[in-house]
């Protein structure tokens, strides 16, 4: 972490950021395709993959500009270094974009919000040498297992690259049989697999669409095993579970849906990238008991923060507990305070916990 004082950037300057954003995002790109060595910096890569990371940088930048976040910053550009490049993208690649966003930043906001913002630019730009070592060194994150199903998450983790789905089914199966829950075989194999195809295609180790393909056979696999178990006859209520506008991770939303109603929620689950207007469009006509929000991209948090700004507006007084939760706050556990939700809970099985705290019924 870097020891160099904290800064000090306006809110105003953050915000005329904020709201520049996608548009500093394009010219970044079309700066980017004008360079010399653009082919060289893609190695191979669609030029899309670039554009994707300009508007996630500029998202997360949000982030990090609103809450004075160095550590946030330092601890995530060695990850972005390493992911980016075991694809193929040059480590000089970073360099020129740094250099572009310096440029646009100076001539897209004023010059006060412009003079508070480019020094952080310039930091980076200062220790990029450093973020290559760094992403050299940089080790993907990986769960740890418990010793107890080691040997069962390993059996499963070969057959599920394999494409084995039928092999998968009947061992947890035969898992299940000998008592194993199924909140256990989502928080003790499935959980930490899902991590691990992420750690394989930040190493270069898979490709976006091989896991995009294990995601698929996941959800497969779960369906199957979910329609296995009995359905409780009590009836708690109803919830409304959501991933926020622009996030297209929702595997944990559907784990948590799957889970809530195993214990007699009645979930409406949606999907990935849910704008606001659907939110609170779902949410009068269902009134649920609580609502609960996914943010799996720090890059997100904003998102949340405007899904959670339009349903108090819309609802009132009325206004269910809303709860936030995913790997976006778990990176980031100081953003968890500015999205104005009513609590963040780290896991499925915590919230199922919570939502037995309220009355039955509703």
């Amino acid at each position: 972490m870097s020891t160099d004082p904290p800064w000090c950037i306006p809110a105003s300057a953050a915000e005329h950021y904020r709201s520049n954003k996608d548009a500093m995002a394009a010219a970044v790109s079309q700066r980017l395709a004008a360079h010399p060595r653009f082919a060289e910096f893609l190695g191979g890569n669609p030029r899309r993959l670039l554009d994707t990371n300009h508007r996630n940088h500029a998202a997360f930048m949000v982030e990090v500009l609103s809450a004075n976040d160095r550590s946030l910053l330092d601890s995530t550009l060695p990850w972005v270094y390493s992911a980016y490049h075991n694809q193929g993208i040059a480590f000089d690649y970073f360099a020129a974009e740094l250099e572009a966003w310096i440029a646009v930043i100076g001539e897209t906001l004023p010059a006060a919000d412009a003079a508070a913002i480019l020094p952080v630019y310039r930091w980076m730009l200062d220790v990029h040498p450093h973020s290559v070592e760094r992403a050299l060194q940089y080790e993907a994150r990986r769960l740890p297992v418990s010793k107890v199903w080691r040997h069962d998450y390993d059996f499963i983790l070969e057959h599920l690259f394999q494409g084995d789905y039928s092999v998968v089914i009947r061992h947890c199966r035969v898992l299940m049989q000998r008592g194993m829950s199924y909140a256990q075989v989502l928080r003790e194999l499935f959980y930490p697999a899902m991590v691990e195809v992420g750690a394989r295609w930040e190493a270069g180790e898979f490709s976006v669409d091989m896991e995009h393909q294990t995601t698929a056979m996941v959800y497969g696999i779960l369906s199957a095993l979910y329609y296995d178990q009995p359905f409780p006859a009590l009836s708690r209520g109803r919830a409304l579970v959501a991933p926020v506008s622009n996030e297209f991770h929702e595997l944990g939303a559907w784990m948590l849906t799957t889970t809530l109603e195993l214990d007699g929620w009645e979930v409406t689950l949606l999907g990935c990238d849910t704008t606001p207007e659907s939110l609170v469009a779902t949410a009068l006509a269902e009134h649920p008991r609580f609502i609960a929000l996914s943010v799996t991209l720090v890059s997100n948090v904003q998102e949340a923060r405007r899904a959670v700004t339009a349903l108090r507006a819309a609802l009132g007084a009325e206004t269910p507990p809303i709860l936030v939760g995913g790997q976006a706050f778990i990176a980031a556990p100081t953003l968890v305070e500015t999205v104005g939700a009513d609590l963040f809970l780290e896991s499925a099985e915590v919230l199922v916990d919570w939502a037995r705290t309220l009355e039955t019924g509703g």
